[in-house]
């Protein structure tokens, strides 16, 4: 079936699914031809692209809710950004150089936590690689006319392979290990990720628990936490975000942790944290782009 739908308009900020999509986020989206993205979300094949103030797609079901939450289509961007500016004029001008931005509400936390268990010391490329790596070896496929994906495996299905096809992969930094110390959790049902992902689970139970997790540090567990389980407050903190407030905030030659700086931040910016720290994500990576 092929389907559209509409775009909430703002004249501020403007939806480019191109440059969304390139916001390293989520990591197994691929550009085909004119104009059409193919993606794996929640099991379901799914090309999308952008036809001025509608987003257009194919796939085998009706897709309309997911894609509505995963792109936040009805989401009064200009009403975050309004806020976060009000907070703090800076974020004003960051929202005016950079007002493509979206934060991304991933469908599947699982996979959301496996990719940033694998994104340590690794790069987007990177990261999409690995994930596809596994897609394919545990994965079911899934196509849609010539276009063959692969489902990302459940905990279940990786633990049924067993820890030999992560091992051969050769991932690197025990990501393995790590990966399947996660799938244990979920499966045995120590880690919920559907009960983290509620809105009745405050944020800092959320990330102490994914901290939990082998592998899984203040940055990742923020990561998890601002992409798919819908806490907006999280503020994932690497060297771009860390040179940004210091330089912005901080005296020269200022020495504080990033314990420190997320605290500084969730007061700073509020609820709207994540969106703020992904806007100056987005100047620094400009910059050094």
């Amino acid at each position: 079936m092929q389907a559209r739908l509409p775009i909430h308009p703002s004249t501020r900020y403007p939806f480019d699914l191109a440059r969304v999509l390139d916001g390293s986020q989520d990591f197994r989206w691929r550009k085909l031809e004119q104009g059409w993205y193919s993606g794996v979300l929640d099991r379901n094949i799914v090309h999308v692209r952008q036809d001025h103030d509608d987003l257009e797609y194919r796939a085998h079901t009706d897709l309309d809710s997911l894609l509505i939450s995963y792109f936040r289509l009805h989401e009064d961007i200009d009403a975050i950004y309004a806020t976060l500016s009000s907070r703090d004029p800076d974020m004003a001008a960051l929202a005016r150089d950079h007002p493509y931005l979206r934060v991304l509400r991933q469908p599947d936390p699982w996979e959301c936590t496996v990719a940033y268990i694998c994104s340590a010391n690794n790069n987007v490329k990177g990261i999409g690689r690995i994930l596809e790596d596994i897609a394919e070896e545990m994965g079911k496929p899934v196509q849609l006319g010539q276009d063959i994906r692969y489902t990302f495996p459940s905990p279940e299905q990786v633990l049924e392979a067993g820890p030999t096809p992560l091992r051969t992969m050769r991932l690197g930094l025990e990501r393995h290990s790590h990966i399947l110390h996660a799938a244990r959790q979920v499966w045995r049902g120590e880690l919920d990720l559907s009960r983290l992902s509620l809105s009745e689970t405050p944020y800092p139970e959320a990330r102490q628990r994914l901290m939990q997790l082998r592998g899984v540090g203040p940055k990742i567990a923020d990561c998890i936490a601002l992409f798919s389980l819908d806490k907006p407050e999280a503020f994932p903190i690497d060297t771009h975000i860390r040179k940004a407030l210091i330089s912005r905030y901080f005296p020269p030659g200022a020495r504080l942790s990033d314990k420190q700086l997320g605290e500084f931040a969730r007061v700073r910016y509020g609820k709207y944290a994540g969106w703020a720290g992904q806007l100056l994500f987005q100047s620094r990576w400009s910059a050094a782009s």
